[in-house]
């Protein structure tokens, strides 16, 4: 229980109306030495010790000097006989208007404390709703800055790309090989920069898009192993192609380049088409 719920239930303990768990809840509260609470049910069993009084049969002290009074005034003829209370029902009404006060601030304290509660109860689901809002918030930041990581991972993909092309064309001894469609091929274009260091990059244009079961093989024709695979590539939505690759070393000199249409994966020798064509 809450100190509010224990500040509460004074009367109710006052009155001996709690169950045993409430009472000894109640009851270690106060040996806690909680001095608001002791000294609001000192005032609730002084007015309990009042009504208790009240049921007895025994009437006030005072009360039997005053009817003597009042007997003595009638006889001298001071005033007339006044009407007497029965002795016995003055306790009763004593004890029911007690009661009646006791119930009435008993009822106006749990209005107020129930008023209380419910005003905390409210504070706690608008605090739930916030703390929601913000994880709803938190959420959507991670997940921008989740995708802002990928696109930056894809821009230095495509730096570091660009730098190496940079690098082939700035080369010292550059060599340029032009790429024509090959006989009884669709029309295409390409070519190949080759760099003295041992790099080529191919560009390829105005080439048809394949199947997903197929891609564009590149080829170069050596003296002495003939054709070498240098890499498979597709081509983008508008029909070019780039791809970055070794030159071969060890099989004598590259007399030319090609390209192929094979499986998607690559073969190692050629199997499909030959669509461009170029010596060097």
């Amino acid at each position: 229980m809450t100190h509010e719920q224990i500040y509460a239930d004074l009367s109710s303990y006052a009155l001996g109306a709690l169950d045993a768990h409430e009472r000894e809840e109640i009851t270690a509260h106060l040996a806690a030495g909680c001095v608001g609470c002791e000294r609001e049910l000192a005032s609730w069993r002084e007015l309990v010790g009042v009504i208790a009084l009240g049921g007895q049969d025994a009437p006030p002290p005072n009360l039997k000097l005053a009817l003597f009074e009042r007997v003595r005034a009638s006889g001298a003829g001071a005033r007339p006989p006044a009407t007497v209370v029965s002795l016995r029902r003055w306790p009763l009404v004593a004890l029911a208007l007690a009661a009646t006060a006791l119930l009435a601030i008993g009822i106006a304290r749990d209005v107020q404390w129930r008023g209380t509660l419910n005003g905390q109860q409210q504070m706690v689901a608008q605090l739930r709703a916030d703390l929601t809002a913000a994880h709803g918030n938190l959420d959507r930041v991670a997940q921008q800055l989740t995708a802002q990581e990928k696109d930056l991972t894809s821009l230095r993909a495509v730096l570091a790309a660009a730098q190496e092309s940079l690098a082939i064309v700035q080369a010292p001894g550059l060599r340029l090989v032009r790429l024509k469609e090959a006989p009884q091929a669709q029309p295409g274009d390409g070519h190949v920069l080759i760099s003295a260091n041992g790099r080529a990059l191919f560009y390829a244009f105005d080439l048809k898009p394949l199947p997903p079961e197929k891609a564009y093989e590149l080829w170069w024709i050596t003296e002495k192993e003939g054709p070498i695979n240098a890499g498979v590539f597709r081509p983008d939505e508008r029909g070019l192609g780039r791809i970055e690759v070794a030159v071969p070393t060890g099989a004598g000199a590259v007399q030319a380049a090609a390209v192929t249409i094979e499986p998607a994966a690559g073969v190692p020798k050629p199997t499909g088409p030959m669509i461009l064509l170029g010596n060097i």
